[in-house]
């Protein structure tokens, strides 16, 4: 069997072990997930493709992709949690598959199985792939423009040596001169291919989908476009002091580079192909609503996140230095020997170093950028995850080829990270759910397995044993990350409580649409399985003009505020039921009408059901 063959089994294994166990058994989780999907629901229901409705009023916080994906998982598999998530899965699969790729044609195939590996098995792209939201599949578009643009240019010369043969000498010049051919694609087709993914990303995100992969691939032809420029010299001067050093990084993005990066980019058939691809849906949509939703997406949910958070939603510059260590855990425990061995590659003209070169301008574009914007969520870096496994990968197969190429500190940090953390989750994990989720202390054992792994790495490392490090490494990830995902979120299921709620209402009336209402306290995952709008009312007079005189009405509140529903509507309700809040503190109670208060005998002797159909 060849080895492309045999290292894209085994990722697809493990993708599929980490993003397909178990991924339905668990309901939705508030907020974002049954946010989405009873958008998706909604527009299946009425048969509407075009205009996202949420609630009863229309959607305006993202484009269709994500809701065409679960409205076709709904019709394989059902209105299922798995349905929901189907799409998610896959396309989470299919980025580790494209990871490879890209590492194989920029690098080795032994990077790029190393790579895909990584990818798959870091802390926050395996809750989008297992997540009924849009990140997995705007990744993957990203992913692949991306490789679309390698194997059209930096993957298409075949010059690009192995590592698996000893480096030489630090500073030695292994860099062939530098041709244009050697990193821009040269067919126009390519480009029509690139594009219509960004153009699938408008889909998916908006405009932000387009940009920042352009932005990538712009600055990246900018620095090359450099370099160029700078081999072709015959003499050049050697760059001393901090002054001329910040100088000659500065050089690349004069206006005339950028100039000549972007229209080396076809800025027309970026144009022409994003629009054939995304303006479509805009353009009907925007009819559908009058402009109302165009208005509300371009202005409310794409110019001002960047300008003032939204939602909570806000932290300072550095945000994600500690978001990425803690998404791309456990393999951020290797980004400082990662970082240098990139950096040091790249100065001593490696003959990886123009793909280490584009790798660190698609992470940094997403890091800069997500930096500047006001608002922050740790999941607005994923589609740059590629990237930094890419870049692990490299560190990962330099250093089992040439162990000394960094500090063996380095390797023993790494271990005591897992040791680390193991004990941490171990000891809180217990406490915290002795607060919020009480019995459920066996949830830290998920703990041990990062404690059973640093402490097997160590030992390997003790004794030589490289590779053996490694594999014991990449195997902790995975079954942590299944324990943690895959059994542990089953445990703490347990306590949403959405489909009790939901299920008891339906057993007091047998209607299939109940009435229902919430008075200052509403989520999601109640309107998702309700599969009916619940509206949300902050003041008892709007209430009691909605339930009127009919019995059969069904109220969601929390037992802060059911003492003011008690007042306003004396002797009118009664608790159906109530469950404690899922991870707060307090109740979320359900009331519904007195059979014999006043608005029932309005409603005559008749049952709930009786009175719902006269």
């Amino acid at each position: 069997m060849p080895r492309q063959v045999k290292h894209q089994m085994l990722i697809a294994a493990v993708a599929a072990l980490i993003c397909f166990l178990n991924l339905g058994a668990a309901a939705l989780w508030d907020e974002d997930e049954p946010w989405y999907a009873s958008c998706s629901h909604a527009m299946a229901q009425r048969g509407d493709w075009v205009v996202p409705m949420y609630n009863g009023d229309i959607f305006f916080d993202k484009p269709p992709l994500m809701f065409w994906g679960m409205i076709s998982g709904f019709n394989m598999f059902g209105v299922s949690e798995f349905g929901a998530r189907f799409w998610s899965a896959v396309m989470g699969m299919a980025t580790a598959l494209a990871t490879y790729h890209l590492g194989r044609r920029l690098f080795s195939p032994q990077v790029g199985l190393w790579a895909g590996l990584i990818v798959t098995s870091s802390i926050i792209f395996t809750v989008s792939a297992r997540a009924a939201t849009v990140d997995a599949a705007l990744t993957f578009v990203t992913t692949m423009a991306m490789l679309v643009f390698v194997l059209g240019g930096l993957g298409r010369q075949r010059r690009i040596a192995s590592c698996d043969a000893p480096d030489r000498a630090p500073g030695e010049n292994r860099e062939k001169p530098i041709e244009t051919r050697d990193y821009l694609p040269g067919r126009w087709l390519t480009f029509v291919l690139i594009y219509a993914f960004l153009g699938v990303a408008v889909l998916a995100k908006g405009p932000v989908g387009m940009l920042l992969p352009a932005a990538v691939i712009g600055l990246f032809l900018m620095l090359m476009n450099h370099r160029r420029d700078v081999s072709r010299k015959e003499t050049a001067e050697p760059v001393t002091g901090w002054r001329a050093r910040a100088i000659a990084c500065l050089r690349p993005l004069t206006p005339t580079n950028f100039l000549r990066g972007l229209w080396q980019m076809r800025p027309l058939t970026l144009a022409l192909v994003v629009l054939a691809v995304a303006a479509p849906w805009y353009v009907l949509v925007g009819i559908r609503t009058e402009g109302l939703w165009l208005e509300q997406f371009f202005a409310k949910y794409n110019l001002r996140p960047f300008l003032q958070p939204i939602l909570g939603h806000q932290g300072p510059f550095w945000y994600y230095v500690p978001a990425i260590l803690i998404g791309f855990f456990p393999w951020s425990a290797f980004m400082t020997p990662t970082f240098l061995v990139a950096v040091r590659r790249i100065r001593q003209r490696h003959p990886w170093n123009r793909g280490l070169v584009f790798l660190l301008c698609w992470l940094g574009v997403y890091f800069v950028f997500w930096s500047i914007c006001s608002t922050k969520l740790p999941h607005y870096v994923l589609p740059a995850y590629p990237a930094l496994a890419l870049l692990t990968a490299c560190f990962i197969r330099a250093w089992l080829a040439d162990p000394a190429c960094v500090g063996r500190g380095h390797m023993r940090n790494a271990g005591w990270t897992l040791v680390v953390v193991g004990v941490g989750i171990a000891v809180a994990v217990p406490i915290v759910t002795a607060i919020l989720m009480p019995g459920e202390y066996l949830l830290g054992l998920v703990g041990l397995t990062l404690l059973a792994g640093g402490g097997v790495f160590l030992y390997q490392l003790r004794h030589d044993r490289q590779r053996p490090m490694m594999v014991v490494f990449a195997a902790t990830s995975v079954v942590f990350l299944v324990g943690m995902f895959a059994f542990g979120a089953l445990r703490v299921d347990r306590y949403q409580n959405a489909k009790p709620l939901i299920a008891a209402i339906r057993q007091h009336d047998t209607e299939q649409v109940p009435r229902l209402a919430a008075y200052r306290f509403l989520r999601k995952s109640w309107i998702y399985y309700a599969e009916c709008p619940i509206p949300l009312f902050h003041e008892t007079e709007p209430l009691e003009e909605f339930l009127g005189d009919s019995a059969p009405a069904f109220v969601f509140t929390n037992d802060e505020h059911e003492a003011d529903l008690h007042a306003r509507f004396p002797g009118q309700f009664e608790v159906l039921t109530r469950r404690p809040r899922f991870l707060h503190s307090g109740e979320v109670v359900v009331l519904t009408r007195r059979t014999d208060s006043p608005a029932a005998r309005v409603a005559g002797t008749m049952s709930p059901s009786q009175a719902r159909r006269e």
